[in-house]
């Protein structure tokens, strides 16, 4: 079944749906950041790569500071105020979205504002979308310099890569719309794991192997698959794309161990 599939990835993930993935007591959670940042404006399909992008700049710290204080970068988007109000004040399109739609007339009151939570995900959106909205961007993540084309950049530490990444896997399973045994299956994931029933033979294994190339995937990987189509419910293709993409990230994980 679905759930169990994406119970696997969260166990193989070593990230937990409860805790922030950097172990920081003032940070938030990837189940509380996808509800803030969906609360923002982000759609589902934005919401994964902005939780990775949250996590490589503040660690999920809603009040984090960048060191300079002159030019501070605020919160859990590290939303730069440099660009985004003391630039081309005529011509800066988000600092007038500051005065004219939130009533923030100061740069003081806007660095208080965005250091809560929901106000910082709802400028990271208005960043967003501005950013797409210029010729010169590809996907609307450029205005963040963590974002790098999905790659680590090169002032990230590896470890620090890791786990946002991470994050943002687990982000795609809490996307999934699902009913409440989906639900248990995540929150029972903190130290421990269900077992998936595979029925798993070695003269059975032998003869797949014999017969399908590697490329198709290891035997286990294709019985999952198969138990999975079988015991599931059609689903809609929103719901389709995301279980394709966690039968990847399934199988590229065993093929990394």
């Amino acid at each position: 079944m679905l759930p169990m599939l994406l119970s696997l990835a969260l166990l193989v993930s070593g990230v937990s749906v409860a805790d922030n993935p950097y172990n920081k007591e003032d940070g938030l959670s990837v189940e509380e950041l996808v509800n803030i940042i969906k609360g923002g404006g982000f759609t589902d399909e934005l919401i994964p790569e902005a939780v990775r992008i949250v996590l490589l700049e503040s660690k999920g710290i809603p009040t984090k500071l960048q060191d300079n204080a002159d030019d501070p970068a605020i919160g859990l988007f590290q939303v730069d105020l440099k660009p985004h109000w003391d630039l081309n004040p005529k011509q800066n399109n988000i600092r007038k979205w500051f005065i004219n739609e939130k009533n923030l007339k100061t740069r003081e009151e806007v660095v208080e504002w965005l250091k809560d939570p929901n106000n910082n995900a709802e400028t990271a959106y208005e960043i967003y979308k501005e950013r797409q909205a210029n010729k010169d961007s590809v996907t609307g993540w450029e205005a963040w310099e963590a974002y790098n084309e999905g790659k680590k950049p090169d002032n990230r530490e590896l470890s620090d890569w890791e786990i946002a990444t991470k994050g943002m896997e687990l982000a795609m399973t809490l996307l999934v719309p699902g009913d409440d045994d989906m639900l248990d299956d995540k929150k029972d994931m903190v130290g421990q794991s269900k077992p998936i029933n595979v029925n798993v033979t070695q003269e059975g294994k032998n003869d797949f192997e014999s017969q399908v190339p590697q490329q198709a995937g290891s035997f286990e990987g294709n019985q999952i698959k198969t138990n999975i189509t079988r015991d599931m419910q059609p689903m809609s293709p929103r719901k389709q794309k995301i279980n394709n993409n966690f039968v990847k990230l399934f199988e590229s994980m065993v093929r990394a161990e």
